[in-house]
């Protein structure tokens, strides 16, 4: 993320414009059990997204982040994945599955991608143009 944010901000600030958009994570707002390194890398890129914030702001750069949260089932989370993560809780993945979503999930689901990409398109978007430093 840093080496990928320094490469186009030198071409952002040159037209001084441009947006940011750090993927991050919940876990990296609230913690998260047996994923602590996980998390630790993830608060970081949080403080880094408003960090940079500060210092893009003057150029007319903005650079934000989000925090997605539980997502419906992608190639990142592979049934080894779960069963690893089940097992540093000490649960079952059944249970894994179903504390998800009744658990964690006020609305009872999990996130769809194309909400997460909808959200981002609006970032991108003259009409966040006033948001900038949070995730």
């Amino acid at each position: 993320v840093f080496l990928m944010s320094q490469a186009v901000a030198r071409q952002m600030v040159k037209q001084h414009d441009g947006v940011i958009v750090n993927v991050s994570s919940e876990s990296g707002l609230e913690g998260s059990e047996g994923q602590s390194c996980y998390a630790a890398t993830k608060a970081a890129l949080n403080s880094f997204t408003r960090s940079w914030s500060k210092e893009l702001g003057k150029h007319g750069i903005r650079v934000v982040g989000i925090a997605p949260g539980i997502l419906e089932q992608t190639g990142l989370r592979t049934p080894e994945y779960e069963e690893a993560l089940a097992w540093t809780r000490n649960i079952t993945v059944e249970q894994l599955r179903e504390g998800y979503t009744k658990n964690a999930i006020p609305i009872g689901r999990a996130g769809r991608l194309a909400e997460v990409a909808d959200f981002v398109c609006y970032l991108l978007s003259e009409r966040a143009s006033y948001i900038t430093g949070v995730t």
